[in-house]
């Protein structure tokens, strides 16, 4: 079974800004697809693209098509 966490892209600051985070511009969103074929949830791949939507139809892509 495979599944995946979609997230906004994010910079950490330096140790002398206090490792804040803070969101990236321009924008991008990932995708972090899951798999659990040997019972444990592992990162089988990684995705990233421009928007939100284009991010969410590709990892769907990803998991419903023959890369089981």
């Amino acid at each position: 079974m495979k599944k995946y966490k979609i997230f906004g892209s994010k910079y950490q600051l330096s140790k002398k800004l206090g490792y804040a985070e803070v969101p990236a511009i321009p924008g991008m969103f990932h995708a972090e697809i899951l798999d659990n074929s040997d019972g444990r949830w592992k990162r089988c791949a990684f995705l990233s693209r421009h928007t939100y939507d284009e991010c969410v139809k590709d990892a769907d892509k990803y998991i419903n098509t023959s890369y089981k």
